[in-house]
């Protein structure tokens, strides 16, 4: 983009314009919303002990990168949508992008954390307490910041640049050369230049392959299998309580030995009258060894 385009993309500006002040007060309202509601969240879990268990600190961190979404990416992110200029200068750009890549990043990545802690809680009830203690739960939350971070700095290490090539130098040396002392041939070619107006992510093919992977792909496989393993467990829990019966197993290494045990328990289902005789008292009450009071017909004789 030369100049001239660029000029009149800052000139196109409008303010006034009722439907695009109508647009911008709806993607604000939304961007309250979420920070509102993901706020709620977080006081939630802190304010109430309860609250404070391994999963929900994986909703903790959810809700944190959902509201660092709704303050720090949407307002930006709606002003650029509506008017279609950037208006917040080339630096707060580059901060605005990498935020954004991270936080939204953050945030399936965390729903990756928490599909794997249901999939432990499915398929292994028992061990789950022990597996998923609150310290590492609070070591994966760590890991999965990390590596949002990782995904989002290249915006801010320089792959956003838009180098000048050789060729394009060479005119513009040409052209000023020409201008000042006639030397040199003019060239008419419109230069690649950076408008302080546009903010868009790097179109360079390796950090699109790279942040699609990190960010959608490779997450998205991860939830996908879990939540099928989730389902399968779901399916066959079904089963054996349609059959009356459940098999379980049980694997211990002993030395260079693998044994597995096998272990089938039958699932009793009884109806609330069922379990209320279970529950009467069949003891003898007295020496004739009879029933309780409670228990025996009323007579027909009066006293």
């Amino acid at each position: 983009m030369n100049r001239t385009e660029c000029q009149t993309l800052r000139d196109s500006l409008v303010w006034r314009d009722a439907q695009v002040l109508g647009t911008l007060a709806g993607l604000s309202f939304i961007a309250l919303i979420v920070t509102v509601g993901n706020t709620l969240v977080v006081a939630a879990v802190f304010n109430s002990s309860k609250l404070r268990s391994p999963t929900n600190t994986f909703i903790v961190s959810l809700a944190v990168s959902d509201l660092m979404v709704g303050v720090a990416v949407l307002p930006f992110s709606a002003t650029w949508e509506v008017f279609k200029v950037w208006l917040f200068g080339d630096y707060l750009c580059s901060v605005w992008l990498a935020v954004d890549v991270w936080m939204c990043t953050a945030s399936i990545l965390n729903l990756c954390a928490i599909s794997l802690d249901r999939y432990l809680a499915v398929t292994r009830p028992v061990q789950y307490p022990s597996l998923m203690t609150s310290f590492r739960a609070k070591v994966l939350v760590v890991i999965v910041w990390v590596l949002s971070f990782v995904i989002c700095l290249p915006p801010l290490v320089g792959w956003r640049d838009t180098h000048i090539p050789a060729e394009a130098s060479t005119v513009l040396i040409r052209n000023e050369l020409y201008h000042r002392n006639g030397t040199g041939r003019p060239q008419q070619e419109a230069l690649p230049q950076s408008c302080p107006w546009i903010c868009e992510l790097p179109n360079n093919k390796w950090y699109v392959v790279y942040s699609a992977l990190g960010s959608f792909y490779i997450p998205m496989f991860v939830m996908l299998f879990f939540y099928w393993r989730i389902y399968k467990a779901a399916v066959h829990t079904t089963r054996a309580i349609n059959q009356g019966f459940r098999t379980m197993r049980s694997r211990r290494t002993f030395g260079n030995r693998f044994d597995e045990q096998r272990l089938t328990l039958r699932i009793h289902r009884g109806r609330g009258s069922s379990l209320k005789h279970a529950a009467t008292p069949s003891a003898p009450n007295g020496p004739g060894g009879g029933s309780p009071d409670v228990n025996r017909p009323p007579s027909s004789r009066r006293p």
